[in-house]
């Protein structure tokens, strides 16, 4: 595996992980109070190909006002693997308003290779984004850094528990440091998942639908607030990236 390779992996491994973090369902009217999402310490095990890669730690906590967050991933990668990509560390700072993630900042930080390091700062009212190698940006309504995107699709599920599997979609812009790109996700059924951390039963599958030869599947856990506790991104039917919970 290349270096570039191994650094997609335990990137796109983080970005799954961190942005489906655990939090209680809105069922206030919207402009009140806003959901409190609780404190999280969780860690995931990273493979690519059936490949160890390592772990990533995810913490969220809240940050920089009210019901405003901050996600904190670091990975821990393993043998040769850290040696290639080092320790990367990526933070994504949201507030939710009216029962929508507003993205606030976005940093990726790696001291092994300070060119990929990259920080976005986003101005929702005035429809911008800034930073990275492309500067200055228009901002598409609802968009979401590659962590808040996740949180965004998870806020949707618990909107969208009693549909149908297939019955109703949703589509989020991502903005990354190069491309801003849309995804659309529809919840596709329910199965039982066995991981490290146990046996959960019922978990909700949510898939990305937006391209014919790969999707990215997550396993939604109700006795754990539907948070991930299984993702696969699945490329012309094998499996490359696997994350579980430990």
């Amino acid at each position: 595996m290349t270096r570039t390779l191994v650094r997609a992996a335990l990137a796109l491994g983080m970005a799954f992980a961190c942005g489906l973090a655990a939090a209680a369902p809105d069922n206030g009217v919207r402009g009140q109070a806003e959901p409190k999402l609780p404190e999280l310490h969780l860690k995931y095990g990273v493979t690519w190909r059936g490949m160890g890669l390592g772990s990533a730690v995810i913490t969220l906590a809240p940050y920089g006002g009210a019901d405003c967050y901050r996600y904190e991933t670091v990975s821990e990668p393993i043998g040769l693997v850290r040696m290639f990509v080092g320790k990367p560390r990526e933070t994504s700072e949201f507030c939710l308003r009216d029962g929508q993630v507003v993205p606030q900042r976005f940093a990726f930080h790696n001291p092994k290779d300070k060119e990929e390091s990259f920080t976005l700062e986003f101005d929702a009212a005035a429809g911008k984004v800034r930073g990275g190698p492309k500067g200055e940006r228009e901002l598409p309504p609802g968009a979401q850094d590659r962590f808040g995107i996740q949180q965004a699709v998870r806020l949707w599920v618990l909107e969208n528990l009693g549909a149908e599997p297939g019955a109703t979609t949703v589509e989020f812009a991502m903005v990354d440091d190069r491309r801003i790109k849309h995804y659309r996700f529809a919840i596709t059924g329910r199965e039982s998942v066995v991981v490290p951390a146990g046996r959960f039963e019922d978990a909700v599958l949510v898939q990305r639908i937006d391209d014919p030869k790969k999707t990215t599947k997550f396993w939604l856990a109700p006795s754990r607030d539907y948070m991930p506790v299984k993702v696969e991104q699945v490329k012309q039917g094998t499996v490359e990236l696997r994350m579980v919970l430990r």
